[in-house]
């Protein structure tokens, strides 16, 4: 059998693989602590409607989305999450969050 051809497909793989590595590495390396969005001075077109336990995030989540809301989860340095959806949805979001 000819060891030329698995030889080429290895060599191939591993430069893929370093391709990959260079294209996809983060622009900019990852600094300090975690933001809390609560305390951020600018979310542009997002409001944090909610604080609450990291475990209950899919829950809420899975609540926002079943009634049509987009929404985002930001990690805060406390081991909670923010709760973040568009302005536009902020009243409608706070209104189901209280129920």
């Amino acid at each position: 059998m000819d060891p030329i051809p698995a030889l080429t497909a290895i060599a191939v793989l591993l430069l893929l693989a370093l391709v990959m590595r260079w294209v996809f590495k983060p622009s900019r390396p990852r600094r300090g602590m975690p933001v809390n969005a609560s305390d951020a001075r600018e979310l542009g077109l997002l409001s944090v409607v909610s604080t609450v336990p990291r475990a209950d995030s899919p829950a809420v989540r899975a609540r926002l989305e079943e009634a049509g809301i987009r929404c985002s989860i930001s990690r805060r340095d406390d081991g909670r999450v923010d709760v973040l959806v568009f302005s536009g949805d902020q009243t409608k979001a706070r209104q189901l969050l209280q129920r």
